[in-house]
């Protein structure tokens, strides 16, 4: 049976994870474009300038 025995090697993996996930969820919010969804409800797309600058920070 294979395993992880140390828990410093557990939390470099779950560093990673966050972080690839923190990154995927920056990436959708950057490139999200307007959309019309059902019954013409609009919503725009988050300004990415303003995005941008906030995690600049």
């Amino acid at each position: 049976m294979r395993f992880i025995p140390d828990s410093r090697e557990l939390n470099v993996l779950f560093e990673a994870t966050v972080d690839a996930i923190e990154e995927a969820i920056l990436n959708s919010l950057v490139t999200a474009t307007d959309m019309t969804g059902r019954d013409g409800n609009f919503v725009p797309a988050l300004p990415q300038g303003a995005v941008r600058a906030h995690f600049e920070r």
